[in-house]
């Protein structure tokens, strides 16, 4: 049997085809984000002491020097002071200490001791953009409970509507994003009880907070309990039957979506309709089946 040079050349060009097809789609499927520049903060020295209340082991952090305390600091509000605790003077690592939701208050500590070695630094001032959780608005980071209780019951949907936490913000910021969220309740799991350390977060997709639900605490409130500040608004009647369909003068129009993978148009006119598929996705995905047909044309002609 005798193989043409162009039978060689188009059954060469096949897996080449496949190639590049493949690799725009993978190309197409992988989306990108932008990061925004790490912060670069400075503060200034409030004092030196001797000794301060430790914050606890959820807000004692490692950090290899002063300035990573800082961003730590500005990464993680609330945040009004800091306390950078030395470890090894030769390489100026140690532990930053955290406060949340505290200011510094000087009657806590000491000075007296020939070497005060605690540093204490106000609220850093930071150029550049700390990282925040997608989706969310603005006003889940620095939420405000509405009650501290507890004893509350968890919703009856608890299995759809409940969910590792690592605080009271990220808690809110899930009710922010989910379809359908009122207010949630959160349940601190730390040895402070603190609503800016991990828990579980209860979300309730209707309703308001029950006060008459809860029961006495026998120490700390155990649970925090935060409106929705930002929940979606609901889709209007008006805006949906606009989007449906719109007829001027005998012509009516589907709207369509970009980027979603079948959208018809219909078109009439002079007595004739028209129908038009438009979709990005589908037009990259024949070259796969325009390649694969020509190979298998191209074995048979063999």
């Amino acid at each position: 049997m005798k193989i043409t040079p162009f039978r060689v050349s188009i059954a060469l060009l096949v897996p080449q085809a496949l190639a590049v097809s493949t690799e725009s789609i993978a190309t197409s499927a992988t989306s990108t984000t932008s990061t925004a520049a790490a912060p670069t903060c400075t503060s200034s020295l409030i004092t030196s002491l001797c000794n301060y209340p430790d914050p606890g082991p959820e807000f004692a952090v490692a950090s290899d020097g002063r300035a990573s305390c800082w961003d730590y600091c500005n990464a993680h509000p609330p945040c009004d002071f800091v306390i950078f605790n030395p470890g090894n003077p030769y390489t100026g690592t140690g532990t930053c200490w955290l406060y949340p939701g505290e200011t510094f208050d000087a009657s806590k500590g000491s000075s007296d001791c020939a070497n005060p070695y605690l540093s204490v630094y106000s609220k850093p001032v930071c150029t550049g953009s700390a990282t925040t959780t997608a989706g969310a608005c603005a006003a889940t980071a620095t939420p405000s409970a509405v009650a501290s209780v507890c004893g509350y019951p968890p919703p009856g949907d608890c299995f759809y509507t409940c969910a590792a936490s690592s605080g009271a913000s990220h808690c809110l910021s899930l009710c922010a994003e989910a379809d359908s969220c009122s207010y949630v309740v959160f349940n601190p799991r730390n040895p402070s009880l603190s609503p800016y350390a991990s828990g579980t977060c209860w979300m309730y997709t209707n309703g308001t907070f029950d006060a008459g639900s809860v029961t006495d605490c026998t120490g700390a409130p155990e649970q925090f309990v935060y409106d929705n500040v930002c929940p979606k608004p609901s889709p209007s009647s008006s805006s949906l039957s606009s989007s449906v369909m719109e007829l001027s003068s005998g012509t009516g129009s589907a709207g369509t979506t970009p980027g979603s993978t079948t959208s018809a148009v219909m078109e009439r006119s002079n007595g004739t309709e028209t129908v038009s598929e438009n979709s990005a996705p589908a037009g990259r995905s024949l070259s796969i089946p325009l390649a694969i047909g020509v190979a298998m044309l191209t074995w048979q002609a063999l």
